[in-house]
């Protein structure tokens, strides 16, 4: 799904009308070319990524709506695209590619929590899993979820259950320590650190999260 408009409408009007946020609750709001949507459009996203909800005020009335989505966007590497390409000769200067980062704003970027680079690569198959089996595995993580007593999935867990139940090994939190100090990890990033470490650890099946669950975790960070 290619979203370009996904604000309330007619914002004039005296009553409430459902833009695209609402419409994605439970399911995937996607953002292609991330960078060239407009800034209030972006910052106007920070309120439903955080609190899973979204305030609209009207002259007669407030209504609010459940945004419980997942947000998946793409951007390229730099203006024309060809950054990070081992194929393709950038034509972009610095002062170009630092403007089109500008473009997205430090609280935005830290209320995501995966970030992938996506590099040339060739169409090599081997070791790559099946969509069955990864929907097994998928399931299998859902149901240990469950049977730690959580009311959310990981992702959505609140601070309380961060301490609850995304629980370190001796390795993984001397890592993590140091972690905090070389990222420069907010409040925020760490729960999201937290929350994906204890996602790895269940598709691997760990009880606690394991230095190899952080390290793949951290991976996932901006840098």
């Amino acid at each position: 799904m290619l979203v370009l408009f996904f604000f309330v409408n007619d914002r004039g009007s005296a009553n409430a009308k459902i833009g695209e946020i609402a419409l994605s609750n439970n399911g995937i709001l996607f953002f292609d070319e991330l960078p060239h949507f407009s800034k209030s459009i972006l910052e106007a996203l920070r309120e439903p990524l955080e609190d899973n909800k979204i305030l609209i005020s009207r002259v007669n009335s407030k209504t609010e709506y459940e945004t419980k989505f997942i947000f998946i966007s793409s951007m390229n590497p730099c203006p024309c695209g060809n950054l990070l390409s081992s194929i393709k000769q950038c034509r972009c200067n610095e002062a170009e590619i630092q403007r089109y980062k500008n473009r997205l704003s430090e609280p935005f970027l830290d209320r995501i929590d995966l970030y992938v680079v996506m590099n040339d690569t060739l169409n090599d198959s081997k070791n790559i899993a099946s969509s069955k089996e990864l929907h097994e595995n998928v399931i299998k993580a859902f149901v240990k979820q469950m049977q730690r007593g959580q009311e959310e999935l990981n992702g959505k867990l609140s601070d309380a259950d961060i301490k609850k139940y995304c629980l370190l090994d001796e390795d993984a939190k001397a890592l993590f320590e140091s972690a905090k100090m070389n990222y420069q990890l907010s409040f925020r990033s760490i729960n999201k650190v937290l929350k994906v470490a204890r996602t790895i650890a269940d598709l691997n099946d760990n009880k606690s999260i394991t230095k190899n669950d952080l390290l793949k975790s951290l991976s996932f960070r901006r840098r």
